[in-house]
């Protein structure tokens, strides 16, 4: 990381922590929606607030003698309904706040510094006003936002059109996991919330490698705010490989598209898409702290402030900074980390908001969590090999990785008049890694009376850096009688990196001297300097490193050819070019159809191509110690991905349901060849060799419920069966150790009266048998008491049942956490 960049993270974090003195009380800010026409006469305030809930299908929550002997000015014309809520009580004195999914409050305003009272703050977070009207970006993405909504269910993502769009106008499979369900499982890592989304299966824990599937393919895609996207496994270039993903603390939730995305993101993985929406600040003062104690000495610290920086509120910022100290189940693995999250955002005028910030994570871990106990017992027998404790793992206590990420970003939003809308984001990611890395394998004459076993060692110094830039104009216009739906736009992305990997490997380690000695001897700097490669790339690196490149340009029409029916058609060309200079481009069709079958429910249809442009060209067939001879390939994956479903938006919002079909091909498909291991290719590094598959097929279901049952019981579940088949292998499933079948449900129950303080859940993963494996469920349950307005106490149980459960069966097997707890006191003032 360099000196000056880190210099400017702490400048910018140092700055904006001071803003617990500099808060001010926010003006009134009107965020403008998608329109409907009201004729509100002027006269009694409560009569016009009861015309406007009938005509908007809203709840407006008061007292009534706010409203006693209050006269309004009445309103005519076209708004959203937070906007027509706020010019009727213009000059009233009262303010008002979204409290549920179509919920307002109204009450009495705050009294400006001169003593005059003014409209309070107006916050639109998860109400299901249409964001792509007239209002700012700023406002259409606020729908999104699902922070204070205490809710299960969000009605809003980004992630299937670069700009809010709510979940039944999304052709696609569609998951947010809100901050309300984060909160309920003390969720910190990316890893564990992916674990809670519907379809969305965990293949490796590891902090630092984390493997997901989703229809039975590689998850790839990870996009923040809807932007350019990055690989999360692609070489060199991918941020799995560097650092691991980003912190999660710096984001508002969780937003999953299951099946291919070659319209938006450029990498049509038949996979999904996963993407990060960043918090904002806020538009009220606010000072929230969280203190984390749970099993295995897991210590975790957060602290989040935000508000106003001016009287007129056009100025905004917010700072959140955490740290954490964590021991494992696993002996010798670890997480020490310490994060710090800033953002600005300025109102530049009516019609442009710009915002910028940064982020800075300094991660110090051992979280290669692979069972010693397992390999042990599938290798050999019980009188020559020791059965250990599934608490052992095959990682060495020196190992270390180490990671210092700087990110910073900036965007700009602007409306033209009331339909229009650009917006340009722009994301750089810089990563420094050092790892120190060991694991011992048996698998020589692990039959004999002595079995014995390869201990490999490397060292790996690294720095990557990611820049991506997105750019889209999204807008409506009206042709026919009806209105339609236009947006272009055009993405670019840029990785560099490099790295030293020296590499000691020795062949016929006993196990006893593996456990004995080499499990704890930390090699020296002498002994790396005589590993393979030390001289060979030398200690030094050059920041030029592996360059690799894409960009695309992208386009949908979406034609409404009557009331019901709106027919979407679009496409994208992509480019991409790898380190050796090699360039493909393709353009990918993309067409939707959705029909509103009632004002409760759409149906849709939907089709994509799949386009995986190989980011680096990879070794495949048999390797040869003299890298000449090895052949490679870049030629990318294709195929097509089919969809179609219904969805629900019920109780005004409140609860949302979705139930979707699919089937995917994909052709020239690389997988490890595992029957060969990890090689090192000379000029390459280490690797698996690749097997090229010629058609891969996915098809199933997914099922979906999420939100308010009643006022006070809410439900998160969601279903998914998928069979797969690799018909190059005689038609057996793509993932061995993966289900066919796979449920979550998560509900929790706010109790009435005299006990209305405290808030219990509970829920169950359930993965079914796959084919080397057997079936498992994972119960959790929580409770958290509000012990004032300003402190919750929580605690969250996982695996009450102490099941004992592999994720995957590889060789690098990993097993799932056994019971265990955390306890959590969260404050907010």
């Amino acid at each position: 990381m360099r000196r000056a960049d880190r210099s400017l993270v702490i400048g910018l974090l140092a700055t904006t922590v001071m803003l617990p003195a500099g808060l001010a009380a926010m003006p009134g800010t009107v965020l403008a929606q998608s329109a409907a026409t009201y004729d509100i006469p002027a006269g009694s305030l409560s009569a016009a607030l009861n015309h406007l809930a009938r005509q908007a299908r809203i709840e407006l929550v008061y007292d009534a003698p706010l409203t006693q002997g209050v006269s309004t000015a009445g309103i005519k014309g076209s708004f959203g309904p937070a906007e027509a809520l706020s010019r009727l009580l213009a000059g009233t004195g009262l303010t008002f706040r979204q409290t549920a999914p179509r919920t307002y409050t109204i009450e009495r305003a705050p009294e400006a510094a001169s003593g005059a009272t003014r409209l309070g703050p107006v916050r639109v977070q998860g109400s299901d006003e249409a964001a792509t009207g007239s209002g700012t970006d700023g406002a259409a993405l606020a729908l999104t936002m699902t922070e204070g909504t205490k809710s299960l269910a969000g009605q809003y993502a980004q992630v299937g059109g670069k700009s809010a769009e709510r979940l039944r106008d999304i052709p696609r499979s569609v998951t947010v996991l809100t901050a309300q369900e984060i909160e309920d499982k003390d969720i910190t890592t990316v890893t564990a919330a992916l674990d809670q989304v519907t379809g969305i299966y965990v293949a490796s824990y590891n902090t630092r490698t984390p493997v997901f599937y989703s229809r039975g393919f590689l998850l790839q895609n990870l996009t923040i705010d809807g932007g350019s996207p990055m690989r999360m496994h692609d070489g060199l270039q991918s941020i799995i490989n560097g650092v691991g993903l980003p912190n999660l603390l710096a984001y508002d939730h969780v937003e999953v598209m299951r099946g291919a995305d070659g319209l938006y993101s450029g990498n049509g993985d038949a996979s999904g898409t996963v993407n990060l929406v960043r918090k904002r600040p806020t538009a009220e003062r606010q000072i929230k702290f969280a203190a984390y104690a749970g099993s295995w000495d897991n210590y975790r610290a957060e602290l989040d402030v935000g508000g106003p920086l001016n009287a007129s509120g056009t100025l905004r910022a917010r700072v959140v900074a955490g740290w954490q100290d964590a021991d494992s189940y696993f002996t010798g693995a670890y997480t020490k980390d310490k994060f710090g999250y800033g953002i600005i955002e300025w109102d530049a005028g009516a019609h442009t908001t710009l915002s910028a910030g940064a982020s800075y994570d300094d991660l110090n871990a051992q979280k290669y969590e692979r069972s010693l106990a397992w390999r042990s017992g599938s290798l050999g027998t019980p009188e020559n090999l020791p059965i250990l404790s599934k608490r052992d793992s095959w990682m060495p206590e020196w190992a270390y990785d180490k990671a210092k990420t700087l990110q910073y970003f900036a965007k700009v939003s602007h409306d033209f008049g009331a339909d229009w809308n650009l917006t340009v984001n722009v994301t750089r990611s810089e990563v420094d890694s050092d790892e120190l890395y060991g694991y011992y394998g048996i698998g020589i004459n692990s039959d004999a009376a002595v079995p014995s076993g390869y201990l490999m060692r490397w060292m790996s110094h690294g720095y990557s850096n990611q820049t991506m830039a997105d750019a889209n104009l999204k807008g409506k216009f009206t042709l026919f009688g009806q209105q339609h739906d236009l947006a272009v736009g055009a993405n670019w992305s840029r990785s560099q990196a490099n790295s030293t990997n020296p590499i000691g490997g020795i062949a016929g380690v006993t196990v006893e001297e593996y456990l004995t000695y080499y499990r704890y001897a930390k090699p020296t700097k002498a002994e790396i300097a005589t590993w393979s490669g030390y001289g060979e790339w030398g200690s030094v690196y050059s920041e030029d490193g592996w360059v690799t490149s894409r960009y695309g340009f992208w386009g949908t029409l979406g034609m409404h050819i009557a009331d019901p029916v709106k027919v979407i058609v679009g496409g994208r060309y992509s480019r991409n070019e790898n380190f050796r200079g090699q360039s493909i481009g393709k353009f990918v069709p993309y067409g939707a159809v959705t029909y509103e079958v009632s004002p409760d429910w759409t149906t849709y249809a939907s089709y994509s191509e799949i386009f995986e442009p190989m980011q680096n060209i990879v070794p495949i067939g048999q390797w040869y110690e003299d890298a000449a001879k090895i052949t490679f390939s870049d030629k990318p994956t294709t195929g097509r991905n089919f969809e179609g479903g219904v969805k629900g938006d019920l109780k005004n919002g409140a609860l949302q349901a979705a139930f979707s079909v699919f089937y995917i091909e994909k052709n020239n498909v690389y997988v490890n060849d595992e029957t060969q291991g990890q090689v090192v290719i000379a000029g390459y590094g280490t690797t698996y060799m690749q097997q090229v598959a010629k058609l891969q097929t996915s098809k199933g279901f997914d099922a979906e419920l999420k939100g308010a049952l009643t006022r006070n019981w809410q439900i998160s579940a969601g279903y998914t069966f998928n069979v797969t088949k690799n018909k190059e292998d005689g038609g057996e499933p793509i993932l061995l150790w993966a289900p066919k079948h796979s449920a979550r449900v998560w509900s929790t129950y706010q109790l009435p009266g005299a006990l209305a303080g405290l808030r219990l859940g509970a829920g169950v993963r359930v993965f079914g048998n796959s084919d080397l494996r057997k079936g498992y469920a994972v119960i959790g349950a929580s409770a958290d008491y509000e012990i004032d307005r300003h402190l919750t106490l929580g605690v969250y149980l996982d695996n009450l049942a102490n099941e004992t459960y592999r994720v995957s069966t590889s060789s690098s097997a990993t097993y799932g956490n056994p019971r265990n707890f955390m306890v959590t006191l969260r404050g907010s003032y």
